[in-house]
């Protein structure tokens, strides 16, 4: 049995001590496979250390009753000036193991070729953390520590870990952490969230997933920071790396991926659909949107997303194979309705996305819902943002911008990712806080419009000009025709 007892753990800081484990108390036994879940920083990888005995707690008692594995995936106990042979060997001699026999499987299991005979200091982390692995599976430990396995490697890899760890050693103790939570839910027996220094048990996974949602704000929408740049590129690379350091949008990503790889097509694209709501512009879901909902039949949905996925930078290469048996299924033809792709340049030449067409109709219709055929009609024959902007201006139902009352007057309840959104289009220069942009008691375009918005998009600013002329003359006679008391 494995048993912490009031384990505390804290790290001196320049700004303090950071108490990182706050009294966490756990009895583990053999064929028990507790998973651990928990935001970035909880303090996962340090529990794990501490039943290791890599590193020592603070306060508190850890008993090992069993042979305890360092953390899969953790190369720290390496010599790093030493070969992959030599760490092999020199593991093999303290554990009186077979060292040609463990070289055989390590070699065959890592796949790292003649980098196994390089210094260890030399390979990347992906590498190290597949030697840790391979070496982890020459011992047979009795409670393996298995951390973020799930992130080394590619699917074929994983597939060799999890019949290693499973089927080979389903009856041992785990502690086992990961991000994915399919994951944690498909190969433990226990569930338990890390959160704010505390371990809190659940009987099943759905609750612990549940309290995780809950403490990560899964369910609230995300906040966007404005991205400052005229260029489309740089707006897409920053918000890219938003993304990826989002736990909210990486747990629907994750559960994305384990839907599509189950072949659950329907509930894959739920997931997908979530994490772009959070994250519009993540051009590399758009491209896994297309291909679940491809596979369900929904061959105009699968376009717009293999066109909104090139347009924010997806290399048209990976698309094309896709995108045929598309074409081939709808009756079109590539020549007829070409493929657009991100390129340098400014913002308004580049090509129209979903997002930026949901984005602009909320702006200039007063609201994001645009019907299929109509966004699928739009990313096939608009060329560049300022065409789509120019194009949905000239449509009727931007007429509410010559009605004094018209429907985004006096709203109080402004979508702030919106804006946010619509600022890194139309504003990239101005702070969404301005009260210029963000009054609740303006009209959103014309303040927009007020502050220098579209500028530089030739085609939309001379339509807004011409728009807004209208609008002021428009209220302007209305105001002179309302009979006075």
């Amino acid at each position: 049995m494995i048993t912490l007892e009031n384990i505390r753990k804290v790290y001196p800081t320049r700004f303090g001590e950071k108490l990182v484990l706050d009294g966490i108390n756990l009895k583990l036994r053999m064929g028990e496979r507790l998973g651990v879940i928990g935001r970035n920083g909880a303090g996962k990888s340090t529990m794990t250390r501490l039943i290791s005995g890599a590193e020592r707690p603070t306060s508190g008692t850890v008993r090992r009753d069993m042979s305890v594995s360092w953390p899969l995936a953790f190369g720290g106990a390496f010599q790093l000036t030493l070969t992959g042979v030599d760490n092999v060997q020199f593991i093999s001699r303290i554990y009186n193991q077979d060292f040609r026999k463990n070289l055989a499987f390590v070699e065959d299991f890592a796949e790292l070729g003649p980098y196994l005979r390089e210094p260890v200091r030399s390979y990347s982390s992906g590498m190290r953390a597949r030697l840790a692995f391979a070496i982890s599976m020459i011992i047979e430990f009795d409670c393996f520590l298995i951390d973020e396995v799930g992130a080394v490697g590619d699917a074929r890899f994983h597939q060799r870990c999890n019949y290693e760890l499973f089927e080979k050693r389903g009856n041992r103790a785990m502690v086992i952490i990961s991000h994915d939570a399919a994951y944690i839910r498909d190969n433990c027996n226990r569930f338990a969230v890390l959160h704010e220094g505390k371990l809190l048990e659940y009987a099943d996974f759905e609750e612990a997933y549940a309290f995780f949602s809950h403490s990560i704000g899964l369910s609230a929408a995300a906040p966007t920071p404005v991205i400052r740049s005229a260029i489309r590129t740089s707006t897409l690379d920053a918000m890219h790396r938003l993304a990826a350091a989002d736990e909210r949008f990486l747990t629907q990503v994750h559960q994305g991926d384990w839907a599509r790889d189950q072949h659950q097509w329907a509930v894959a694209e739920g997931h997908y659909g979530m994490a772009l709501t959070l994250y519009p512009y993540e051009r590399t879901f758009w491209s896994q949107l297309g291909h679940v909902t491809r596979e369900q039949g929904k061959f105009d949905a699968a376009e717009i997303a293999y066109r909104s996925a090139s347009a924010l930078g997806q290399p048209v290469q990976d698309l094309l194979v896709f995108l045929r048996f598309v074409f081939e299924h709808q009756h079109i033809s590539e020549e007829k309705f070409p493929i657009r792709s991100l390129q340098q340049g400014p913002t308004w030449g580049q090509p129209p996305a979903l997002p930026d067409i949901q984005i602009l109709a909320r702006l200039f219709w007063g609201s994001e819902h645009v019907a299929e055929p109509e966004a699928l009609h739009l990313l096939r024959t608009i060329d560049t943002l300022d065409d789509l902007a120019s194009d949905m201006l000239d449509d009727p139902r931007t007429a509410f911008l010559a009605s004094p009352g018209d429907s985004l007057t006096g709203r109080h309840d402004i979508d702030r990712n919106w804006l946010s959104h619509l600022c890194h289009l139309s504003l990239p220069d101005i702070d969404i806080a301005d009260d210029a942009v963000s009054g609740s008691s303006a009209n959103i375009l014309r303040s927009l419009f007020t502050a220098n918005a579209f500028a530089d998009w030739p085609k939309t600013h001379a339509r807004l000009s011409i728009l807004m002329g209208d609008a002021q003359e428009i209220s302007h006679s209305a105001t002179q025709d309302t009979p006075s008391d």
